[in-house]
């Protein structure tokens, strides 16, 4: 008898564990599907600015140049 109850506590635990599990994980995809459109989203308003203007947008390129690029009082080599 004690050994069935344990046995259904363990059972019990581990199918929480599982359901917990699953619940993340279906969270986890969400948020990734939501960041993957908004993502879409974005580059389809990109592409429809250039399309239209013909001109790249000034956020297009993410780099950033070094800060002795713009150094007022060095001689450029």
């Amino acid at each position: 008898v004690k050994a069935e109850r344990l046995k259904s506590r363990a059972q019990d635990r581990l199918a929480n564990k599982l359901t917990t599990t699953h619940r993340k994980a279906d969270e986890k995809r969400a948020n990734a599907e939501a960041k993957m459109k908004e993502r879409a989203v974005r580059t389809s308003e990109k592409a429809d600015y250039i399309r239209r203007t013909g001109h790249l947008p000034n956020s297009f390129f993410s780099f950033k140049l070094p800060s002795f690029f713009f150094c007022k009082t060095c001689t450029p080599i």
